[in-house]
């Protein structure tokens, strides 16, 4: 079964090389962020949260193509949309080499929000501090300065993020753990989803995974997928948590002849592990989980990764 959807991201996320997940996630209090804009101005987002914005915050580069690609997008929005309750910070991870040609993208695009330039490509001041290793990274922080979406792209990303502001300001992520991995051998990837703090709500989720591998004919060969799943903790009456799941139905008989889930709970935390089968020799797994909350009825990112087997212990 093909997509598109799983292999676009690992374009835009391969383009920004190197890759791996973004360490400030849904629901943390975002890093401080305090530059000067390419016109001397002070930017900060404490600030700019205090005033009671909401903060649309953009990792860039005039190298990163995908940055480039969102721009047309992002450019009217922001003139559109720009108000007392939002605003934006660009932040460049250009260096010297690419200035020139960065203020030439600024120029053309029409790009009229703050830009913090520093010069220090990967290693810029505000890059390290963020823990960004792939770009565009987007992040949408909220007045109390609580990241409420991230990796927000495209036409959709952006309407997502009007309506979170507009309607449901007081939108909060749930309170949902993502962990992937891939198996020494690679013969299995795996994604740990830790639900705390459980209530009786349903989960919408849409899992995501991609990778490649030689066949014996020496042709790279691609394996792309994704599903959805349903996951419905509720009180039973002996005061345990019970879970309702399902999926598309086709998909489900499927999935359970193959063991491919797993759920474990206590008394305030559930884990649902989903065994993705590899079976063949690869390097690494793109993996991805995003999550359709009932308030929004759009798709918010809640992690996506590379997954790449552990290193081997040095032998003594």
């Amino acid at each position: 079964m093909r997509y598109g959807f799983a292999a676009l991201i690992i374009v835009c996320v391969l383009f920004a090389i190197p890759a791996s997940s973004i360490a400030v996630e849904l629901g943390d209090e975002a890093p401080a962020l305090v530059g000067t804009d390419l016109d001397g101005n002070e930017v900060s987002l404490a600030a700019l949260n205090a005033g009671g914005k909401f903060v649309f915050i953009d990792f860039w580069a005039k190298w990163c193509a995908p940055c480039i690609r969102e721009l047309p997008n992002v450019a009217p929005f922001y003139d559109e949309f720009a108000s007392d309750r939002f605003e934006m910070i660009g932040v460049s991870l250009d260096t010297e080499d690419t200035y020139e040609e960065m203020l030439g993208v600024i120029a053309d695009e029409g790009l009229h929000y703050p830009i913090i330039y520093e010069g220090g490509g990967w290693e810029t001041r505000l890059a390290v501090e963020w823990d960004i290793h792939s770009i565009p990274a987007t992040f949408l922080v909220n007045p109390d300065g609580i990241v409420v979406l991230k990796n927000i792209r495209g036409e959709g990303g952006l309407a997502l993020m009007r309506k979170l502001v507009e309607d449901v300001p007081g939108f909060l992520p749930p309170p949902v753990d993502v962990q992937t991995s891939l198996a020494q051998d690679a013969s299995e990837a795996k994604i740990d989803l830790i639900i705390h703090e459980l209530e009786a709500r349903k989960y919408k989720l849409q899992f995501n995974y991609y990778y490649r591998y030689e066949d014996e004919a020496g042709e790279t060969q691609e394996v792309e997928d994704l599903f959805g799943l349903f996951i419905t903790p509720k009180m039973g009456a002996d005061g345990e948590w019970e879970f309702d799941l399902s999926a598309v139905p086709m998909m489900w008989d499927e999935m359970k002849q193959r063991a491919l889930l797993d759920l474990v709970s206590s008394k305030d935390t559930a884990t649902l592990t989903v065994h993705i089968p590899v079976g063949h020799e690869v390097g690494w797994v793109f993996l991805a989980v995003t999550y359709i909350p009932p308030e929004l009825g759009g798709p918010i990112a809640l992690h996506h990764a590379y997954a790449r087997p552990p290193e081997e212990e040095p032998a003594e």
